[in-house]
């Protein structure tokens, strides 16, 4: 079935006020389309459809949707529904949405809780939601190495339908010190009376809950595991992290990186952002580039107004240097950003990669300038500043693009060197040094030709 269809189908269950159509339609379409098909109804259907669906399969719609469209239902949620949701989730993202819910709303969900899903969730509400403890559920497997395979297979069949996936089996002792792990496969294949001790192994990787996200993220593609164990300073185990987790933590952290990138700070949804959200999240930028631009202009207008009047064909290759040199430096800040987040390159090989873009900005720079040299000879000729002008072309070219490729590798390495995220460097930023640097190059040197 298409989203048009779903969507349909639901519309006129919802209108008829049809209970039954409207749970046998979700009863028998994937969550995750019964979330694409949410984002067209209108929102009185939204809460009816989620009313009308099991919780279990609620939970799933929910977190299928856009964080932005999720505060939106949350908000209009019955707290008793919310909390039959919640009971559903796996602790970590039942924590997220009870983050996401007023105070008042979110302590009524609370006590409906059962006190070991509220213990859970306060644990987890305790670490930023960036960090490890943040990411974290608190269901898992543990056993003691002193058990037998036996029962732990026995304890694995009691216990199933507390914890949804499960890839690892984790050894501890008494006091719920992390010893080692035992994968499926291991206890699987393991003759029934092997104490647990005999087949574990010491785990890969460890982290705290405190550490940063990204460094857990780290941690996954350089061991290569699907479950990473999360211990406390006494390497008490409290919690794990799923591969699932980290594909999250992946996507969020590139779309942030994307839009640092871009000026735009914070991702605002165009639909369900309020319009004084998404203003206050650009408008810095806009209004920075602004002040800088008037500068240019200002410099332009005080100092080279007369060259520009005697040489009126100087302006219309403006756009062609501030092109150019701004496409070189967005290029280099992008490249330098990746390779600092993937860990390929690293603050002690600044001058090293300084000098390969400058390198690789030199030979770009020579042959655009050739190009527009040899378009400006023609489009000017037989005008006799056509050489002067070919060269001051030449020259604000080349002096551009090496200019936005050195700052290109500079400010993102700094800020990266002064813990800040790198992607703060952003293309604004790389725009408004390449319009200084070209234009009033290509002006002062035509200005000292003409």
């Amino acid at each position: 079935m298409s989203n048009k269809e779903l969507f349909q189908e639901l519309s006129t269950y919802m209108r008829r006020d049809d209970a039954e159509g409207v749970k046998r339609v979700l009863s028998t379409t994937p969550t995750h389309l019964i979330a694409e098909a949410l984002r067209y109804v209108e929102p009185e259907e939204r809460i009816k459809t989620l009313d009308y669906a099991e919780a279990e399969t609620a939970s799933e719609v929910l977190l299928d949707l856009e964080p932005e469209l999720r505060e939106e239902v949350l908000r209009q949620l019955d707290p008793d529904k919310i909390a039959a949701i919640t009971g559903e989730m796996d602790s970590d993202d039942a924590a997220d949405v009870i983050a996401e819910l007023p105070e008042s709303i979110a302590k009524s969900v609370l006590e409906k809780l059962s006190p070991e899903e509220v213990m859970d969730v306060e644990t987890l509400l305790r670490y930023p939601e960036d960090t490890a403890g943040g990411i974290m559920q608190t269901e898992l497997i543990n056993v003691t190495a002193d058990s037998t395979v036996r029962d732990v297979i026995d304890w694995i069949r009691l216990i199933a339908d507390e914890v949804e996936d499960f890839y690892e089996i984790f050894v501890t002792d008494y006091d719920d010190k992390l010893l080692g792990v035992v994968t499926l496969k291991k206890l699987i294949l393991a003759n029934h009376t092997n104490v647990i001790s005999e087949i574990m192994d010491p785990p890969e990787a460890t982290v705290t809950p405190e550490e940063d996200q990204e460094k857990v993220a780290d941690i996954f593609d350089k061991y290569d595991i699907v479950v990473l164990p999360v211990v406390d300073e006494k390497g008490v185990l409290i919690g794990r992290i799923t591969a699932d987790d980290v594909i999250d933590v992946i996507t969020e952290e590139a779309s942030e990186d994307m839009l640092q990138m871009a000026g735009v700070g914070e991702y605002t949804h165009p639909l369900y952002t309020p319009t004084i959200e998404r203003l206050r999240s650009r408008i810095p930028w806009i209004l920075m580039i602004l002040a800088v631009e008037l500068v240019i202009a200002f410099i332009i207008v005080r100092y080279f107004k007369t060259t520009l009047e005697k040489v009126a064909i100087l302006a219309a290759f403006m756009p062609a240097i501030m092109a150019t040199g701004g496409s070189v430096g967005n290029q280099t800040n992008t490249i330098v950003i990746r390779g600092l987040s993937v860990g390929t390159i690293n603050i002690r090989q600044i001058f090293a990669v300084i000098m390969a873009e400058v390198k690789l900005a030199l030979l770009i720079g020579i042959i655009a300038a050739l190009v527009a040299a040899i378009a400006a000879a023609i489009i000017s000729y037989p005008q006799p500043q056509v050489l002067r002008l070919s060269f001051a072309i030449a020259f604000a070219m080349t002096s551009a693009m090496l200019a936005t490729s050195i700052i290109g590798v500079l400010m993102p390495m700094i800020l990266y060197k002064l813990h800040f995220d790198p992607a703060v460097s952003s293309n604004p930023i790389i725009s408004m040094s390449n319009d200084l640097f070209g234009i009033v190059i290509y002006l002062l040197i035509a200005t000292i030709l003409f």
